[in-house]
């Protein structure tokens, strides 16, 4: 009943898991560290994921030197009842840190856009590369191909057909 008391709860059970992929980078090793690190021996990793709210996970891994400064792909395997980390294990190297390409697929993976390949199937629906829309294509539609539109569909959207467009009149005022 004291209005200044901060709410408190318990966790009772947890009835689902909303474990993914993480994408991240490891800990650099100390000096002193890396010296006793062989090809083969397994070594304890503490993993950095790329988004900061989340925690840092151990890993175990004999692949400890090749993954030095590259961004992996991380799942949980667990977190023990009084561990301060939980356990995870690598499966994926997407490249060298800050590689431009590297760096986009670890955007497009934290964000679940889907890039595999479309297969032949797909791909023979697809009009010739220099298809350009005739005018009984335009016709009763406006053509805002000279804007610059940004999607306003929803995170996992399947069909994007929703856009705004921002621009700067002469008169200082904007168009939405």
């Amino acid at each position: 009943s004291d209005p200044d008391a901060r709410p408190k709860g318990r966790v009772v059970g947890i009835l689902r898991r909303n474990w993914r992929e993480y994408c991240g980078t490891l800990k650099p090793l100390h000096d002193d560290r890396k010296e006793n690190v062989t090809a083969f021996d397994k070594a304890d990793r503490m993993f950095i994921p790329t988004d900061a709210r989340l925690p840092n996970i151990m890993i175990q891994t004999r692949h400890s030197g090749n993954l030095e400064n590259k961004r992996i792909v991380v799942v949980l395997d667990g977190w023990d009842r009084f561990g301060h980390y939980p356990r995870g294990h690598w499966t994926q190297v997407l490249g060298e840190v800050g590689d431009r390409a590297t760096e986009s697929a670890v955007i497009l993976h934290e964000h679940g856009v889907i890039t595999r390949e479309f297969g032949d199937a797909i791909l023979r629906c697809l009009p010739p590369a220099d298809w350009q829309p005739g005018p009984e294509d335009l016709a009763g539609r406006e053509d805002l191909r000279s804007l610059c539109l940004c999607s306003v569909d929803p995170p996992g959207c399947k069909d994007i057909d929703d856009a705004v467009s921002c621009e700067r009149l002469p008169n200082g005022n904007f168009r939405v």
